[in-house]
């Protein structure tokens, strides 16, 4: 069973404009509005992103596999890629950047620059 990703949202979004509200609605529940720039959350983006490296620092191969399987290494890697994907739907939201057409434009420009023939 997952747990819940905060109190008043027993179950998992449905969808990115589900997360963005629920985030959103937690970020003004706190009045935390207020430092929510663009620069602010870029760089929140970069120190969660950071945190999430630390999980697997100085680790092997067998380590990570180990970490990933604990349920306290399971459960801060979890914990993380939250809280990087919480900045960046915040993130999102301040910019008006679609996080879905984002990842589309982004894919289409790639596989432009990396066709297949040449993997």
């Amino acid at each position: 069973m997952q747990k819940p990703l905060m109190p008043d949202a027993p179950t998992p979004p449905a969808s990115i404009e589900e997360a963005i509200a629920r985030v959103t609605r937690f970020r003004e529940a706190r009045d935390w509005d207020q430092y929510h720039t663009p620069r602010h959350l870029s760089r929140a983006v970069a120190v969660e992103a950071s945190e999430l490296e630390e999980e697997f620092l100085w680790k092997d191969d067998r380590d990570v596999a180990e970490h990933l399987r604990s349920e306290e290494g399971r459960e801060a890697v979890e914990d993380e890629v939250g809280d990087v994907l919480i900045s960046i739907l915040l993130f999102c939201e301040r910019t008006g950047i679609d996080p879905l057409e984002a990842i589309g434009a982004k894919l289409e420009k790639t596989k432009k620059k990396y066709p297949v023939e040449g993997a």
